[in-house]
């Protein structure tokens, strides 16, 4: 009988990149940063900001601007202030997500790569058992599909690869043939919510625009309390400072409990992705072990193969937790007003 040799061949290299090795990379950081140099939403916020400080520049230096007048044109400048904060959070936000989901797809490449190998593999190990009466037609048939389909979910997945690129692309104003370098490592969330909920209402845009009509209507009741001023004219003040009140009520609590969730949501995802390191060490450690058996004959080549590929999916899975993990904490930074996500430098 003819002996049959399955040569393995697979280093774990990263796939995606190496079929890309005259592509240009990005980092995390690099990407973010791009994002808020070329950001629209930034270069309007800032625009905003710079014609609100004028007014209220202009405003201040008028000798015969009311006191409603003045308190506007500084209600306009603090809000753009803020504004434009939260439009950088925002754009970070973004080109995190986007930087994250690229990265993901590069990697699933990877994994996809590997998957069709493995297949092939079997393929080869079926016709093999097929040709000395050791497998069924049926065999090679269900082998032939399950190549078929990983040849799908690879074509798929390059697919998914340049989808991710064009968008982030389109946020950063990098090209669409740039590639992501990695991840690195996910901040820990040490900031307790108690902190965060500090200061959290002077932070976003829609509570401190809330606040501000509460100021403006007290302002007005104010004024309008005298001798002079028909009293219809103070009741409808009033009525509108009720409603401001209400408002900047119902905005704080929304403002607490977009918090709140946010927070737990990066919290737990932070756990999970504790989970998924601990796995993938796992999977090293047994992969490392099977190269060991496999040199002493206990396994065969075709059984490292699956130990190989156990660990490609390990590390596909400890990736999806960090752009999890990434992501959930970029939320985080929109819902406190605070960058957590350790790049973009707000």
């Amino acid at each position: 009988m003819k002996r049959f040799t399955l040569s393995l061949t697979l280093a774990l290299l990263p796939f995606a990149l190496a079929q890309n090795a005259s592509a240009p990379t990005t980092t995390l950081s690099a990407a973010t940063q791009a994002a808020l140099n070329n950001g629209a939403d930034v270069r309007t916020a800032q625009a905003n900001l710079d014609k609100a400080q004028a007014s209220l520049k202009a405003t201040e230096a008028d000798p015969s601007a009311l006191v409603a007048d003045t308190l506007q044109a500084q209600q306009a400048a603090a809000l753009a202030a803020v504004q434009l904060q939260n439009a950088k959070i925002g754009t970070l936000q973004s080109a995190l997500s986007a930087y994250a989901a690229l990265y993901t797809a590069q990697e699933n490449v990877d994994l996809q790569t590997l998957q069709v190998q493995s297949d092939s593999k079997n393929l080869q190990v079926v016709q093999v058992k097929l040709n000395v009466k050791n497998a069924t037609a049926l065999d090679l048939k269900n082998a032939q599909s399950s190549l078929d389909a990983s040849t799908q979910n690879l074509a798929d997945a390059k697919a998914q690869v340049n989808i991710a690129a064009q968008k982030l692309a389109a946020i950063t104003g990098l090209s669409s043939s740039v590639r992501a370098s990695g991840l690195g490592t996910i901040p820990t969330l040490k900031v307790s919510q108690a902190s965060l909920t500090a200061g959290l209402n002077a932070r976003l845009p829609s509570v401190v625009q809330a606040q501000q009509a509460v100021d403006l209507a007290q302002l007005n009741v104010k004024l309008y309390d005298n001798d002079f001023t028909p009293a219809q004219t103070l009741s409808n003040a009033k009525v509108t400072l009720a409603n401001a009140q209400r408002s900047l009520e119902s905005a704080t609590k929304n403002a607490a409990t977009t918090l709140s969730s946010a927070y737990q949501s990066a919290a737990n995802a932070q756990q999970l992705l504790s989970v998924a390191l601990q796995k993938e060490t796992n999977a090293q450690t047994s992969y490392h072990q099977d190269q060991t058996r496999l040199k002493t004959g206990v396994i065969s080549a075709v059984d490292l193969l699956k130990s190989q590929l156990a660990l490609a999916q390990a590390q596909q899975n400890r990736v999806s937790a960090q752009a999890s993990a990434l992501n959930t904490l970029a939320s985080l930074s929109v819902a406190s007003g605070t960058n957590l996500t350790g790049v973009g430098g707000l």
